[in-house]
């Protein structure tokens, strides 16, 4: 890689970043895309004059994560309607007027991971297990797909509540089931709640079997149980039992790439969505955002497969 007076800078805020992917993934792409762009990784303590530097250092795009992605949003000038939706941002760039624009690619990677895995979302009931901020992006992206129903299976009921009403916020969205389940204990004594939307009303019944979760088409579990290195790394959301052989069972736990779950789903013959798809789309989406070309899939991927290998 040949650096010079003209080579554009990109790169990844956040802190820590000792176990980043992104630079192995966006420096493959600028080198089979010919494009004279370094990636680099810039681990911030805070954003103080950040926009400022950028300016300075001028500095194309960034991707954003931990602690930053809701932080970052008062530095923008504008912010895309889904990012606005989720709450957060993962990719700030300068648009064409010189503003500063954010985006959150995480859901529409998800969306994409799923899409080019031959799995139709349109009209399918989607459980999204967890509640958090990778729960959030994949559920209001998700809304776009026009699925019939979106399932909510969570621990934290306030956030999860939250996230349900949210989603129900806009009529036009599928309808929205949440299952509580208490830390610790089995969905014996969770409930469903119907959202109040279009003239619904609030339902709620106990949830007594696990089978009730077997109508659900797709499964996604965006919590970080099975990820290596975790306090929850030898557990799974779901059993093999709370599985069907129809289901697609997609783990945006990445490393390691056969979680628990994933084990569970083979073992019931469910299809398999591997975790570090998502990380890949997302990517991909953003060198898009960053350069405006079409992304270089295959080089992207084989840079990111190749760096989770050597981490682990």
């Amino acid at each position: 890689m040949k650096i010079d007076a003209a080579t554009k800078v990109y790169g990844i805020i956040g802190n820590p970043l000792s176990h980043t992917f992104s630079p192995a993934m966006h420096n493959a792409a600028f080198a089979a895309r010919k494009i004279n762009a370094v990636y680099l990784a810039f681990p911030l303590k805070n954003l103080i004059q950040l926009k400022y530097s950028m300016k300075q250092w001028n500095i194309q795009g960034l991707s954003v994560t931990i602690p930053y992605k809701i932080s970052i949003r008062r530095l923008l000038d504008r912010i895309d309607p889904l990012a606005l939706q989720i709450g957060s941002v993962n990719t700030v760039v300068w648009g064409k007027t010189g503003l500063l624009e954010g985006y959150n690619t995480d859901g529409p990677g998800a969306m994409m991971a799923l899409r080019k895995s031959q799995v139709s979302l349109k009209g399918k009931k989607i459980l999204v297990i967890g509640s958090g901020g990778s729960a959030r992006s994949i559920a209001f992206a998700l809304t776009q797909e026009k699925p019939a129903e979106i399932g909510i299976l969570a621990r934290n009921p306030m956030m999860a509540m939250q996230l349900a009403r949210n989603l129900t916020l806009n009529s036009e969205n599928p309808q929205v089931a949440l299952h509580l389940q208490p830390q610790g204990k089995s969905l014996q004594k969770s409930l469903i709640d119907l959202m109040p939307q279009s003239g619904r009303k609030w339902l709620s019944q106990p949830y007594t079997s696990a089978e009730q979760l077997h109508h659900y088409d797709i499964v996604i579990n965006t919590t970080p149980m099975g990820m290596r290195g975790s306090s929850a790394a030898a557990e799974s959301p779901l059993k093999s039992a709370e599985l069907a052989k129809h289901q697609t069972i997609f783990d945006i736990v990445y490393n390691p790439a056969e979680t628990p779950l994933i084990k569970a789903a083979k073992k019931r013959g469910c299809k398999i969505v591997l975790g570090y798809k998502m990380l890949m789309y997302q990517g991909v989406l953003q060198f898009e955002l960053f350069t405006g070309k079409p992304a270089p899939v295959d080089a992207m991927e084989k840079a990111l497969l190749a760096e989770i290998k050597r981490l682990r």
